[in-house]
């Protein structure tokens, strides 16, 4: 068996020589992981996640990590990709209804091979189209390839993916949640759980602006609209830097010498316009039924109700072309400027920084501890002025994707400045 050299993460000395060590990583994050928990659905999300689930036998699974780690530094007509997989014993999985999945089967069945797995790559849209590979015969093979979608917040998906963002890299993650990774001779582990909470400050200002308009405002996360824009990079292979603005905030200083907007892109208003075109749908799907005995009657939509569906597509459609926009303004050197209430108003901006000083910044942990500092000045440019961008004022935002496509938010939480990791997108976010 071919050797990948790791040393382990706490730099106590251990050596990680063998995929089944990485196997063993993995088996020993998963085991600490857990959520914080908070409100009875919260609580409800965290139960179903510590259940155990099925992990391939050790054989399999080591056999996974080495073959995708050499596929990783496997070219295609000169071409390296990036690529990930699941793995299921029992291909039923996919046409369950929950947790959703499109997938199509390929026949005659593909080798798990590191060469077979180069000239695959190019059919995978990374990271959201994986292929799917299962035993036969004692034997690995790709049988398919399976897309993720429509994921609810109760949805668990209980599956082994392994993906390879670029050469070198192993990323193992139980259904989306990544739980260890291989990268330049170290093993990370489990990144923090969704920003949610007391951890929101700034996701919570923006929301509050967003939906300002409504007398009763609906359900919002802004954070998943901003995932979709950082899957958007990700599936665009660049990095780049979404600059939020604090509220009132005067942009100048910032778009002055950028690529200015005008006008600007109206996100915000594109996202309350798609809530608002919803909830007039949903109340006129109310009066469209009605309880005769033990019946449930359903009457036509009338042509009134049908435009109002028209206009949720449209009004959704519309959200969907900003946010590819957006992924797009970003692989322009600099960073996308945004208001507090989400209007795009510049890109290609530089964030010059008032103090000459880099700022401490602190990591938070899978126990979502913010005690020790990252690493600022072993990070490039992009990373080092998100962190004087977030900790001059406590309201902004900074969202950055690294070009290997992992992402994080920095931002001041309790008076530090944070660098809070998404990991890679590994499937759309919930809507």
């Amino acid at each position: 068996m071919a050797m990948l050299e790791m040393t382990d993460m706490s730099n106590q000395g251990n050596h990680f020589k063998y995929p089944a060590d990485v196997m063993g990583a993995f088996l020993k994050q998963e085991a600490k992981a857990s959520l914080p928990t908070g409100g009875l659905l919260a609580q409800l999300h965290d139960k179903v996640l510590r259940e155990p689930h099925p992990t391939p036998p050790m054989p399999v699974f080591v056999r996974l990590i080495e073959t995708m780690f050499f596929a990783s530094m496997a070219t295609e007509e000169g071409h390296l990709n990036p690529l990930g997989i699941v793995f299921t014993e029992v291909l039923g999985v996919f046409q369950e209804k929950r947790p959703a999945w499109d997938f199509v089967s390929i026949t005659p069945a593909v080798p798990f091979e590191v060469g077979s797995l180069a000239k695959l790559a190019s059919l995978c849209e990374f990271p959201r189209t994986f292929l799917v590979v299962t035993t036969r015969s004692e034997a690995l093979v790709v049988v398919g390839l399976a897309t993720p979608h429509s994921r609810q917040f109760l949805d668990v998906d209980p599956l082994i993916r392994v993906l390879v963002p670029k050469p070198g890299v192993v990323a193992v993650c139980r259904g989306e949640r990544e739980i260890i990774r291989y990268e330049r001779g170290t093993l990370r582990g489990i990144p923090p759980p969704p920003i949610r909470g007391k951890h929101r400050p700034q996701l919570d200002s923006i929301e509050k602006v967003v939906l300002e308009e409504f007398a009763e405002p609906p359900l919002l996360d802004a954070r998943n609209f901003f995932l979709r824009i950082v899957l958007g990079m990700v599936r665009l292979g660049h990095g780049g830097l979404l600059a939020i603005l604090a509220p009132g905030e005067d942009p100048v200083r910032f778009i002055e010498q950028a690529k200015r907007l005008d006008p600007p892109l109206a996100l915000g208003p594109a996202i309350s316009g798609s809530l608002e075109a919803q909830l007039i749908a949903h109340d006129s799907d109310q009066h469209r039924f009605s309880i005769e005995g033990n019946q449930i009657k359903e009457r036509p939509a009338p042509p009134d109700e049908l435009e109002d569906y028209r206009q949720v597509l449209e009004a959704n459609q519309r959200v969907e072309r900003l946010i590819a926009q957006i992924a797009r303004l970003t692989s322009v050197d600099g960073a996308v400027i945004l208001s507090h209430d989400l209007h795009v108003l510049a890109f290609g901006a530089k964030l010059t920084a008032q103090n000459p000083s880099p700022p401490q910044v602190y990591a938070v942990t899978s126990e979502l501890e913010m005690n020790e500092l990252w690493p600022l000045q072993s990070h490039g440019t992009r990373h080092r002025a998100a962190a004087a961008f977030a900790a001059e004022l406590p309201e902004r935002l900074a969202i950055i994707v690294s070009q290997d496509g992992d992402a994080a938010t920095l931002q001041q939480l309790d008076g530090k400045v944070v660098y809070w990791p998404l990991g890679t997108p590994v499937s759309d976010p919930m809507p």
